[in-house]
């Protein structure tokens, strides 16, 4: 049975550099360049005459990548610490955008997606987020929700401006100027922000050995399976919301900018449940945070059922928005209780590979039932099921946070 490793002491004003640079890595990288995805598209069609399912393609290729080499990020963290896998991204990502902003044939959009996939995964937040739970003991989740709602942000201020670059410029121009900002964003953090070498708590000395497990043997040990249980089957739900949303409030009678706006508005909320979360989970402790969390969700999806009315869309976008922000927030916390500290980042980035493949399931589902009955009162009630699912595992799991305690003040 793996112990539970020492509290480190490091603080998050000593930290603040890294929870900076953590939070303009995720409002450029992630926010600016995932999360704009959908600004593209369409002006490159336009303008070129390529398919929708060759771009889509391409796109689903990325995300593939990124998913399958999540893992080897993690691996290559702990290993050699942040700087070498996001030294390698930012490599992969300057290739990938030039052969963006230069294409002329399909093929090279989704050519550029398989480089894109393991560059934004090298460089965007796993590597930061296993620095952060490392390093930081002192309200960690709040630095981490600091960092995650930066996603939030640059998606909510980098898509119109990108949209606007696109209309006065091209596409070809909005992909010059984004690709430039995601591969100089981490280049001074990485000089001087960033942690170098090996990840160790701060303030205490060199772990001790102890047997090496085989990393079957680790994602056995007790409490991995129930975290992997919380990642997934959330994720499973919030990437169903993420694609049917919008259809489904149309279909109920809202008309498409109102249903746009919806999902938007969710994002901007996500962000203030991130930071709060990161207070709540530094105040009371990420697992219970996380239960009150994945109950709201609960509730927020029994409220989607009525969401034809203005009052119940504007509480299910609340209260979904909060609890998905405290979930980001907290869930790496707790992440750190349970996983080995000298491999951390390859388990929870093999936990992450099994959420990001899982969470594919959800939409082909969501979409096989609305073909099959006409609606979405099907889907909805399985999206409700997996989120109460989620809760009552997250209710039977031990909070590890007393068990470390007394270590923090020896």
């Amino acid at each position: 049975m793996i112990q539970p490793r020492a509290v480190h002491t490091g603080s998050i004003r000593e930290a603040l550099p890294l929870v900076i640079a953590g939070f303009a890595i995720s409002f450029v990288v992630v926010g600016g360049g995932i999360d704009t995805v959908s600004v593209f598209l369409n002006a490159i069609t336009k303008a070129t005459g390529w398919s929708r399912s060759a771009l889509s393609a391409g796109v689903s290729s990325g995300a593939l990548m990124a998913a399958l080499s999540t893992p080897i990020v993690g691996m290559l963290v702990d290993r050699y610490g942040v700087r070498v896998p996001m030294t390698t991204g930012v490599a992969l990502l300057t290739v990938g955008f030039l052969i963006l902003a230069g294409m002329h044939e399909p093929w090279q959009f989704v050519a550029a997606n398989v480089l894109l996939g393991p560059g934004f995964a090298a460089c965007a937040l796993l590597p930061i987020t296993v620095a952060v739970t490392v390093r930081i003991s002192d309200r960690t989740a709040l630095a981490l929700g600091i960092i995650a709602a930066g996603s939030s942000a640059g998606a909510l201020a980098l898509a119109p401006a990108l949209q606007r670059i696109t209309e006065a410029f091209g596409w070809r121009s909005a992909y010059m100027a984004l690709g430039a900002a995601v591969v100089l964003t981490p280049l001074p953090c990485l000089l001087f922000a960033l942690p170098r070498g090996r990840l160790r708590p701060a303030g205490t000395a060199r772990p001790e050995r102890r047997r090496k497990l085989r990393l079957a043997q680790e994602l056995r040990q007790p409490g991995v399976t129930p975290l992997a249980a919380v990642m997934i089957l959330p994720a499973v739900v919030s990437f169903s919301i993420s694609v049917h949303l919008v259809p489904y409030l149309a279909g109920l009678g809202h008309p498409g900018a109102v249903a746009a706006t919806a999902l938007g508005a969710t994002i901007g909320i996500s962000a203030m449940g991130k930071i709060g979360g990161g207070f709540a989970g530094d105040r009371i402790g990420p697992l219970p945070s996380l239960r009150y969390a994945l109950l709201l969700d609960v509730a927020a999806l029994v409220l989607l059922q009525y969401a034809a009315g203005a009052a119940a869309l504007s509480a299910f976008v609340v209260a979904y928005g909060l609890a998905l922000g405290v979930q980001v927030a907290v869930i790496p916390a707790i992440a750190v209780t349970v996983l080995d500290a000298d491999r951390f980042g390859t388990l929870f980035g093999v936990l992450q590979l099994a959420a990001m493949l899982a969470s594919a399931i959800g939409p082909i589902s969501s979409g096989v039932i609305y073909d099959r009955t006409g609606q979405y009162s099907a889907a909805i009630a399985m999206w409700v099921v997996a989120m109460a699912a989620a809760a009552a595992i997250a209710w039977g799991m031990r909070d590890a946070a007393p068990a470390l305690r007394p270590a923090a003040s020896a």
